[in-house]
């Protein structure tokens, strides 16, 4: 997509409720910035580079900020693309700043199809992964200007409009979702809880989330693996947060189930991702690549999120062939440790003391797809 207009915003959390501080946009035509707009207005300078929309005054409600917002995308007329477009969506949508249906594309989407097996696809670690010499303050205009040598240097060819249902219709999408014959695995394993207020019924979003191969709980966990939530989520996305555990939007779910159901079919058959693939002849291939320094040695991957522990582990024992997994916060006797990216624990500077071999997992991730 040649032509687009980028998009970031700050709020003050992920409720409508708590503002918009910060709106940035990148008018692209031809591939080409052509337009660079910071809508903000200044409350405190000193506190504006801490990032998330700090030193920033509350614009919702700002209706020369929303003309200001308007100006643009009616000049240009281009689709909004955003990292997570459901999320700045709904917010703009919320305050009057951009239409219902306007054409909004999701980037998060469209790298995933450029490169379907990455660990995580937050703009940090796409930047660690493509080994991208560029920090990420957490400002709009910083964000939106990484988003956009993400894109460039990603070059997704296959963009997908976000999928808008009403809840007046959502009835009929469930009632097709749960007559689905056969296996969905979209969420396949997932451990999923939902929470605040939602135009989309409940259980039907819960039952849906099974047809996918989740298990829906009630409560968050360290063993949950993603949080949907609507309007005023309360204490289990703070929870979520505190665990570092992935939040999604009500609209994000409704998009995701929609690409991966045929809605017009109620009938659909869908294969889980692994670590190998068959080709025309009736062999195996695998996807990664073998790095063989790893055979017989033990693991660490304690550090990692516990959804994305199984994938590593399923590549290291089935793939790599380790000789033993460890998930010990002490474990201090093994061969190599791979952990989050940016993170900071006594464990990695335990491991640098005793000359323990450290990948983040974004260069884990490189190394077993080059």
């Amino acid at each position: 997509m040649k032509n687009m207009i980028l998009l970031d915003i700050e709020t003050g959390y992920f409720d409508v409720d708590s503002g918009i501080y910060e709106v940035a946009l990148l008018v692209i035509e031809e591939g080409k910035i052509v337009l660079s707009e910071h809508i903000a207005e200044v409350e405190d300078e000193a506190s504006i580079d801490l990032g998330m929309g700090k030193g920033y005054a509350d614009i919702s409600q700002n209706q020369l900020k929303k003309e200001q917002f308007r100006k643009v995308i009616n000049t240009y007329n281009y689709p909004i693309v955003a990292h997570n477009v459901p999320f700045d969506r709904k917010f703009l949508v919320h305050y009057g700043w951009l239409d219902e249906d306007y054409e909004c594309y999701d980037s998060i989407r469209a790298i995933k199809y450029a490169n379907p097996h990455l660990f995580s696809y937050s703009l940090r670690y796409l930047l660690n992964f493509y080994n991208m010499n560029r920090p990420l303050n957490h400002t709009a205009l910083d964000d939106v200007r990484t988003l956009y040598e993400v894109i460039l240097k990603v070059n997704p060819t296959i963009w997908i409009p976000l999928y808008k249902v009403s809840p007046k219709k959502f009835k009929n999408f469930v009632k097709a979702t749960v007559n689905v014959e056969g296996q969905s695995t979209v969420f396949q394993n997932k451990r999923i809880v939902f929470t605040g207020a939602s135009p989309f019924p409940r259980i039907l979003m819960k039952e849906i989330a099974k047809k996918c191969g989740a298990i829906v709980t009630g409560s968050v966990s360290s063993k949950t693996d993603l949080l949907i939530y609507g309007e005023k989520p309360g204490s289990k996305l703070d929870k979520a947060n505190e665990l570092s555990i992935e939040v999604q939007t009500d609209e994000w779910f409704i998009d995701a189930v929609s690409r991966d159901i045929d809605l017009e079919t109620a009938t659909i058959t869908r294969q889980s991702i692994a670590v190998t693939t068959e080709n025309g002849m009736g062999q195996t291939n695998s996807i990664f690549k073998k790095i063989p320094e790893l055979k017989g040695k033990v693991v660490n991957i304690e550090l990692l999120s516990r959804g994305t522990q199984s994938k590593v582990e399923d590549i290291l024992v089935n793939l790599m062939e380790v000789s033993t997994i460890n998930k010990g916060t002490n474990g201090y006797k093994v061969d190599v440790i791979i952990h989050a990216d940016d993170s900071d624990y006594a464990l990695l500077k335990k491991a640098e003391e005793l000359k323990i071999k450290t990948i983040p997992l974004s260069k884990f991730n490189e190394m077993i797809l080059n």
